[in-house]
């Protein structure tokens, strides 16, 4: 199903069942669902779903839909957030009561780590959603005072999702130890071996151009820096020059810096176990930027930090691709 967007950095999937009952949603404020608890009647339907947020500082966000049925089933399901997380749904529907139409009949989430369920009976239409690449962040659907009668997911870019979730504790716990000095420099992620490059400090970023290709990875980048006099002043080409494209990000230096990147690291199809960085993201104080390259692949996400500061240059490593980046931070 065509995903449309309906949150700043998240698509929308589904909802699947009927069209009974009122809307619902669930999207967290901040952070991973950690807890989905499901009321059901093995012999019938589910009869509600009660998702559970902790915030990281103590509080926990509870949204429940449908009413539990006293002789139902309870099932609770507890996520390891936020290294374990939820990837996929699948269930059935079908008409139990033509008063009430379509209802959800059964329910499993699949995370990053195992499977749970199915909960309920597994008869009807079957549906099923995995996200590429993404994390599921939040759910949405119809209900009844009675029923679940549809349910869809809200999914969100992998890397973007940890990004944000990680940077929300790093500021939490910058503000809480004020007087512990901040690395200037981090990084660089990425593969191991290639050669170091490292263009210095600059007084910001104008420029970033990511070369791009035929091959699922990010072949160089190349910066436009503005030095402290105001002159610019463009760097080497960082990683191969195969590349066949080039995506331009301009910053509007007056207004807008960039304050983070993220990305994926990973090997290299059809190139013997090179690894290098497949996909990257950059974060502004305005906007973000990307993702550029190929995220629907397995590898490893880095982000840098985020951080009450901008960042104003750029480190790594090469080989035939772009291997490994790193930043050079100006805190505030």
């Amino acid at each position: 199903m065509e995903a449309k967007s309906q949150f700043e950095g998240c698509n929308t999937y589904g909802p699947w069942g009927g069209s009974y009952g009122d809307e619902w949603v669930y999207k967290p404020h901040e952070g991973f669902i950690s807890k989905i608890i499901v009321n059901y009647r093995i012999s019938c339907v589910v009869d509600s779903i009660e998702f559970q947020t902790d915030s990281g500082k103590g509080e926990i966000q509870i949204s429940s839909f449908g009413v539990s049925c006293a002789t139902g089933t309870t099932k609770e399901i507890c996520f390891d957030c936020p290294d374990e997380y939820i990837v996929a749904i699948s269930g059935t529907y079908d008409v139990v009561f033509d008063e009430y139409g379509k209802m959800i009949l059964s329910i499993s989430f699949k995370t990053n780590q195992k499977l749970y369920g199915p909960y309920g009976c597994s008869t009807g239409t079957a549906f099923s959603h995995h996200v590429n690449g993404e994390v599921i962040i939040g759910f949405h659907g119809r209900a009844s005072n009675d029923y679940i009668h549809a349910i869809g997911v809200y999914g969100m870019p992998k890397a973007l999702a940890l990004a944000t979730y990680k940077g929300k504790f790093m500021n939490e716990a910058c503000s809480s130890m004020p007087m512990m000095a901040m690395p200037r420099d981090a990084g660089p992620w990425g593969a191991c071996g290639g050669k170091l490059w490292d263009d210095g400090v600059f007084s910001t970023v104008k420029q970033v151009r990511v070369h791009l290709g035929e091959l699922k990875v990010i072949y160089a980048l190349q910066f436009e820096y503005i030095k402290k006099d105001g002159k610019s002043v463009l760097s080497q080409i960082h990683g191969g020059t195969d590349g066949s494209k080039i995506e331009l990000v301009d910053l509007d230096v007056e207004e807008e810096f960039l304050t983070g990147i993220s990305g994926i690291f990973g090997p290299v199809e059809g190139c013997n176990g090179l690894e290098a960085i497949v996909s990257i993201t950059l974060y502004t104080n305005k906007r973000i930027h990307g993702p550029y390259g190929e995220e629907k692949v397995a590898g490893y996400i880095f982000s840098s930090a985020a951080s009450p500061g901008k960042l104003v240059g750029f480190q790594g490593r090469n080989n035939r691709f772009l291997s490994a980046i790193g930043v050079h931070m100006e805190y505030f």
